[in-house]
This record gives structure tokens, sequence and C-alpha cells, in this order.
């Protein structure tokens, strides 16, 4: 094998070039790596990126449940307190005071 062949056969040549200078079948064997590992690049990088943006994703529902969860234990907090007033106009002023601090959920 020619160093020129050798120089085809394992460089970055177009298939055209490939062909042209190499038997079909060795050829078409380079072609296909080629190809196999041009592929290959390109969806481990798309994958990459949706792995990327997944996790984001996942990072900001996690973000939301922390603030849901900490809602909800304030909530709840501030229904025993105002179960626990000593009277119907103390419980009242701590429900209003839960109800203007998150209003969203009311």
């Amino acid at each position: 094998m020619s160093a020129n062949e050798l120089a085809i056969k394992y460089g970055t040549h177009a298939p055209e070039v490939i062909l042209a200078v190499l038997p079909i079948d060795e050829a078409s064997d380079i072609i296909r790596q080629q190809l196999r590992h041009e592929v290959r690049r390109e969806l481990e990088s798309e994958f990459e990126e949706r792995i990327y943006e997944a996790e984001e994703d996942a990072g900001e529902w996690e973000s939301r449940a922390d603030s849901f969860e900490c809602d909800a234990i304030a909530l709840a907090r501030g229904i025993e307190e105002a179960m626990k007033a000593n009277s119907l106009e103390e419980a009242n002023i701590i429900l209003d005071r839960l109800k203007r601090d998150h209003d969203e959920y009311f």
C-alpha cells in the first residue's frame, strides 16, 4: 500500500477522494466509519444540550417545590397558631395576616 493510500485510508478525506484511490470495499468501510463517527458526534452534542436543558428545568421545578413547601409549612403553623388562640378575635387576626402574607393561595 502506497503512502498516498495510507494517508487516504487514515485521513479525513471526502468520500469522493476515498472512492477514487481505494478499492470499493475498503472505501465503503472507511466512509461508513466516518459517517458513524460524524453522526455519533452530532447525536452526543444534541443529547448533551437536551440533558443540560432538562437539568435546568429540574432545578427550577425543585426550587418551586421548595418554595411551595415553605409556604405550606408557614400556612400550617399559622393555622395551628390560630387554633390555639385565646379568642376568636385573635384567631381572625392571625388568619387575616396569613391571608395577606400568602394571598396567592386564597
